[in-house]
C-alpha cells in the first residue's frame, strides 16, 4: 500500500510539474486552462439548479452552456461598451476627489489626524495612476490574446461538458493500472473542491455586483455600470480582490457628504463581512484552506504568472493542499 502511495504521488506529481512549466513556457495554455475550467464549473453550477426541478443531467449541462454564454455575449455586447464610456468619468471623479481633498471636511478639527491622511493620499494617488495605465496598457496588449482564449475556452469548455463521462472514464488510463483508483479518488477531491470554490466566488461576486449596481443607482448614477463590473470582476479573485474593488468605493464616497459616507460604507463592509464568512467557512469544511495561506498563494503565483495568476493562485493551491492531505502528511504521521 505504501509503494502504490509513493507511485501514485509521483506520477501525479511529474504530470503536475509537466503542466506547470508548459504554463510558464506558454502563458496562452495557462489562460485558456484557467478560462476553461472556470468555466465548466459556473455552467455545472448553472446545471445543478436544473437537476433540482428533475431535469435530466444532459439537458441541464446544454441548458447551462446556453445561458452562461449568453451572459457572456451580453457582457460583451452591452456591459463592457458601458463600462467603457463610464471609464473616462470613473478616472476624472477619482482625480477629482484627490484634487478637491475631499476628505478634509471629515478631518478638519483633527488636523493631525488630517495631516497624516494627506500623507496617505499623497502616496496613493501616483500608485492608483500606475495601476490605471498598466490595466490599460495590459488590455491594449492582451486583445488579441483574449479573443484567442475565449475562442478555445469556449469549444475547450463545450466539449469537455458534452463528454464528460468519456474524459472521467479515459483521464485515468494516464497513470499504471494498480494507482488508477487513489489517482481517481485523489482527483475527484480535488475537483470537489475546486466546484465547491468556483461556486462560493462565483456566488459571492454576483451578490456583490448586484448590490454595489443597486447602491450606485442611488449614490453614482453614471457609475454603476462601471462600479459593479469592478465589484463582480474583483471578487473572482478571493479575498484580495476585495481590496481592490473597496478603493474606488471609498474615494467616491468621500464627495457624498457625512450621511452618504456613512450609509455606503456600511453598506459595503456588511456585505462583505457576510459573504466573507460563508466563503471562509465553506473553504475549511471541504479542504481546511485557510486565509492566510490563500494570500500568500496569490502573492507567489502573480509574480510567476502575473495578472492571470490571481485567478489561478487558489485552484493551484487546492491542488498542492490535497496532495499534501493525500501523499505527504500521512507520511509524517508514521
Amino acid at each position: 500500500m505504501k509503494d502504490k502511495d509513493l507511485k501514485a504521488a509521483f506520477f501525479v506529481g511529474i504530470y503536475a510539474l509537466i503542466f506547470l512549466i508548459f504554463c510558464i513556457i506558454f502563458d496562452t495554455i495557462l489562460n485558456i486552462f484557467v478560462f476553461t475550467l472556470m468555466s465548466v464549473l459556473i455552467v455545472n453550477l448553472i446545471a445543478k439548479f436544473f437537476k433540482l426541478i428533475k431535469i435530466s443531467t444532459k439537458t441541464s449541462i446544454i441548458l447551462g452552456l446556453i445561458i452562461y454564454f449568453f451572459i457572456i455575449i451580453y457582457g460583451i455586447i452591452l456591459i463592457i461598451p458601458s463600462v467603457a464610456q463610464q471609464f473616462g468619468e470613473f478616472i476624472a471623479t477619482i482625480n477629482s476627489v484627490f484634487e478637491n481633498k475631499a476628505w478634509e471636511s471629515y478631518l478638519e478639527n483633527n488636523p493631525e489626524l488630517l495631516s497624516g491622511v494627506n500623507d496617505v493620499m499623497n502616496w496613493v494617488r501616483p500608485k492608483l495612476n500606475d495601476l490605471t495605465t498598466s490595466l490599460l496598457n495590459n488590455v491594449a496588449k492582451g486583445t488579441p490574446t483574449f479573443f484567442i482564449t475565449i475562442f478555445y475556452s469556449i469549444l475547450l469548455t463545450i466539449y469537455i461538458l458534452l463528454y464528460s463521462s468519456w474524459l472521467k472514464n479515459t483521464f485515468p488510463n494516464l497513470f499504471p493500472k494498480d494507482i488508477r483508483n487513489d489517482v481517481a479518488t485523489f482527483f475527484d477531491k480535488v475537483y470537489s473542491t475546486l466546484s465547491n470554490f468556483v461556486n462560493v466566488v462565483v456566488i459571492n461576486a454576483v451578490i456583490t455586483a448586484i448590490a454595489f449596481y443597486i447602491v450606485s443607482s442611488f449614490y453614482f448614477k453614471d457609475l454603476a455600470a462601471i462600479l459593479s463590473f469592478w465589484a463582480g470582476i474583483t471578487n473572482l479573485i478571493p479575498i484580495v480582490g476585495v481590496f481592490f474593488e473597496y478603493v474606488p468605493v471609498f474615494l467616491f464616497s468621500l464627495t457624498l457628504g457625512l450621511k452618504g459616507f456613512i450609509i455606503v460604507n456600511i453598506f459595503v463592509i456588511a456585505i462583505h463581512l457576510a459573504l466573507f464568512i460563508i466563503f471562509v467557512n465553506v473553504m475549511k469544511m471541504n479542504l481546511n484552506l485557510n486565509p492566510v495561506l490563500m494570500i500568500i498563494a496569490i502573492i507567489i503565483v502573480n509574480q510567476i504568472f502575473g495578472l492571470v495568476g490571481t485567478f489561478f493562485a487558489v485552484p493551484l493551491l487546492i491542488f498542492v493542499v490535497a496532495y499534501w492531505e493525500k501523499f505527504v502528511k500521512p507520511k509524517f504521521e508514521t
